[in-house]
């Protein structure tokens, strides 16, 4: 990819010409668009002749994966009172308003709460995970409802979801009443996990801390069966922005060694917004033996990679030319011995825009995850054989015939 053209032009002088207050305020606008520090943007400005533009995209190194991340390293924040619902149909400010989320797109239409509705038959097991963006204040409530929706439509067994304040989980939490709610956290914005009530048996929960993260981030375990499965199910949203890969690292190390702890009858599911590259996984030894990337191990679909997508996601509004896109959100499945779930089929989910504010319901797409068991897999495989061979008995058949 061919850089950004140089944001003050062909004309532009080199730092040297620049006075103080002009490198001060270049420094400023670093800031606020990466997120990062003064410090930070300054060597990034000193590198690149204090030309904005390059320096940017210098920052946001393409050549790495395109991966990056724009999430502000201390988030503030946000109260019930400051909800911003101006550009929803109505004005509450309390979420759990079931009359205006029901009302938010202008129709009377459900929201899909468990009431009265038949019991979908999903064969296999489905796992969604969806960072759901709820420190985004804009369009809040019709946001957090297509969430639900989608969630009470899809049906899945288990959801991981990230960026959960304590609005939004009181809402999802009355909405998808067909699950059991577990959050990690109460106060400013957490990870939560929903099971479904009817295919999944909950035995226990843990958070686990993060002893250094600087943004309130930890892992949420929960021990739970799927008919007869075993299974250790864990969410976390790891920490954010290219300044904190070094703590990124220590996480993922941290939960990669939880994993490993676990009893080998348990099915070991990891998932979220993990915001990590291929390099740092490589960096801290790589996956443990018997655990596989779910995305690498449905074929890599490239169509199903980049969760975080600037170049078709504008939930942003996102000024630069460079448009990132990466794979932030991922799962990873260690295997039970004997192995008992096994990814099937990977896609999207959240990928139309709204009818109100003509907005997606987040600045990621969902991942829904698909498994089956191993024997079932066989099965099928087994069947479609029995069909090819039937199919060329035929063939040889009928040519007999008309011999």
């Amino acid at each position: 990819m061919e850089p950004a053209p140089s944001a003050q032009g062909p004309g532009a002088t080199s730092g040297q010409d620049l006075v103080p207050q002009e490198r001060r305020q270049l420094q400023l606008e670093f800031s606020e668009i990466t997120g990062s520090t003064l410090d930070r943007a300054r060597f990034y400005l000193l590198k690149n002749g204090w030309r904005l533009q390059d320096s940017i995209n210098d920052y946001y190194d393409p050549s790495e994966e395109e991966v990056i991340d724009v999430t502000p390293a201390v988030q503030a924040p946000v109260p019930s009172s400051t909800l911003d619902t101006s550009q929803d149909v109505h004005t509450s400010s309390r979420i759990s308003s079931e009359r205006d989320l029901d009302t938010a797109d202008g129709s009377e239409q459900a929201t899909g709460t468990g009431k009265n509705q038949s019991e979908p038959v999903t064969p296999g097991f489905t796992l969604l995970t969806w960072n759901i963006n709820g420190l985004d204040q804009r369009n809040i409530l019709e946001r957090t409802k297509a969430v639900c929706n989608t969630i009470n439509s899809l049906y899945p067994d288990v959801v991981f979801l990230q960026e959960v304040i304590p609005q939004t989980f009181e809402y999802i939490e009355a909405k998808c009443d067909r699950y059991k709610a577990i959050a990690s956290g109460t106060e400013q914005y957490f990870t939560a996990m929903l099971l479904r009530k009817s295919s999944i048996t909950f035995i226990s929960q843990n958070i686990q801390p993060f002893p250094t993260t600087r943004m309130m981030r930890n892992l949420l375990i929960v021990k739970a069966r799927f008919g007869s499965v075993p299974l250790c199910l864990m969410t976390s949203h790891l920490e954010s922005t290219k300044d904190h890969a070094a703590e990124r690292k220590r996480q993922l190390q941290q939960v990669l060694q939880t994993v490993m702890q676990q009893d080998q009858t348990n099915t070991v599911i990891v998932g979220g917004d993990l915001n990590l590259r291929d390099t740092e996984v490589a960096a801290v030894g790589g996956l443990p033996a018997g655990t596989v990337d779910f995305w690498e191990a449905c074929g890599s679909p490239l169509q199903f990679k980049f969760t975080w997508d600037v170049s078709k996601n504008d939930n942003l509004d996102w000024q630069l030319k460079f448009r990132p896109k990466c794979r932030f959100d991922r799962v990873y499945v260690r295997s039970s011995r004997p192995d008992q779930l096994a990814p099937e089929s990977i896609k999207f989910v959240g990928t139309d825009r709204l009818e109100g504010c003509r907005r997606f319901p987040s600045d990621h797409w969902g991942l829904l995850c698909k498994f089956v068991k191993p024997c079932g897999r066989q099965v099928q495989q087994n069947l479609e054989q029995t069909d090819v061979s039937d199919n060329k008995t035929g063939n040889r058949a009928k040519r007999a015939r008309t011999t």
